[in-house]
């Protein structure tokens, strides 16, 4: 739109004056919103409208000056994405499944060996070990998009579909989860906490659950036969755990002198609790990075970021079984950036005090359930 057109726009909201331009933007500076409306309902308003035009809207301010920028060229709707993560969906499902099998058939010939001990017939079904594994994959990190996709569709932020990653061979699960692209921020603080902890939120429940009913059927065998398997190279004892799964391993106790051994599923489920963990971390545009902005200021979040990271960095030269923490963290500052995080397009908005804790223990009740603590 030309520059008129978007003046048109900008005043059945607020009156305001032209403030100049440069290569991509046009600015204003904002007198006041126009129809007894305050300044977030005029900003919310026009932000839909202007990202119905492809034209992302950014409210600030500068000294006691409130500055509207937007953009210049309109960025259009790609409609490829709803064919490229249909078909990638197709691909990760087949991935996940083909690993699926692959851990059920490893967990049989395990099984197998520790069955030799005791005398016994130990092992799953294939078919039915990987469709456990598959659904304790695909479930909560399909539901995970979908609760990010969800919050994008009601907050109107323009967003691609999820765009799943499938990984055969290099995943332990068989995908590296999946990606929505958001084009613009959400128009207010309340939009971004909502999103950041949506998915999450939704991914966690459905693994405690998938945890829980895979543990139902994973097999309990005596303490001696553990050790005689660690001992012979079958079993690997698990370094940490998440405290959601301690919680699991008391509602379904082991009776005295056994140990229950996690089948692929419920392994499967032990990992993506431990992702999201990760995921959670308030550090850049992570999910728990956006969160934590909504909660706190653009200073404190860059400065909790930049901490937290050293922090799992070191963490993983230190423990070797937290290598993969520290690989993650790494991989979350090369894609998002250096730059500290705006936000929202309404750089004023803010969540009140009953919102903020609301959020806050619901994020910090997150972290406990997928904090990883030693196991033993």
């Amino acid at each position: 739109m030309r520059e008129d057109e978007i003046n048109s726009i900008i005043s059945r909201y607020f009156s305001f004056l032209s403030y100049g331009e440069d290569e991509y933007t046009y600015s204003f500076i904002i007198i006041g919103a126009l129809n007894g409306l305050s300044v977030d309902e005029a900003f919310s308003g026009l932000y839909d409208d202007l990202v119905g035009q492809g034209h992302y809207p950014l409210l600030y301010k500068v000294g006691n000056d409130l500055i509207l920028k937007v953009s210049k060229k309109a960025s259009r709707k790609k409609g490829r994405y709803g064919l490229i993560s249909s078909v990638l969906f197709i691909a990760t499902t087949l991935s996940v499944i083909f690993t699926g099998y692959l851990s059920v058939e490893g967990y049989n010939q395990a099984m197998s060996k520790l069955g030799n001990i005791i005398s016994a017939s130990l092992g799953s079904s294939i078919l039915l070990g990987t469709t456990a594994f598959s659904l304790a994959v695909l479930v909560p990190l399909f539901f995970h998009e979908v609760g990010h996709y969800v919050i994008t569709l009601k907050s109107k932020t323009p967003a691609t579909f999820p765009v799943p990653i499938p990984a055969p061979y290099v995943s332990p699960l068989g995908t590296f989860g999946a990606l929505i692209m958001m084009r613009y921020l959400p128009k207010r603080m309340k939009d971004l906490v909502k999103l950041g902890i949506s998915g999450p939120l939704v991914g966690v429940i459905l693994s405690m659950v998938a945890l829980y009913l895979s543990s139902l059927i994973s097999p309990v065998l005596p303490a001696g036969v553990i050790a005689k398997g660690v001992s012979l190279g079958v079993l690997s004892p698990i370094a940490i755990s998440p405290l959601g799964a301690i919680f699991v391993s008391y509602l379904i106790p082991a009776p005295t002198g056994f140990v229950r051994i996690m089948n692929p599923a419920a392994e499967a489920a032990y990992l993506i609790l431990l992702i999201h963990f990760a995921n959670l971390l308030p550090i850049g545009q992570l999910d728990g990075g956006h969160v934590f902005r909504a909660l706190t200021s653009r200073r404190v979040h860059f400065i909790t970021s930049a901490a937290v990271s050293l922090i799992a960095i070191a963490f993983s030269f230190l423990y070797p079984y937290l290598s993969w923490l520290g690989i993650f963290v790494v991989l979350a500052w090369l894609i998002s950036g250096t730059r500290p995080h705006v936000g929202a397009a309404n750089t004023l908005s803010y969540l009140t005090p009953k919102e903020k804790l609301f959020y806050g223990l619901l994020y910090f009740a997150l972290i406990l359930i997928t904090l990883p603590v030693p196991a033993g």
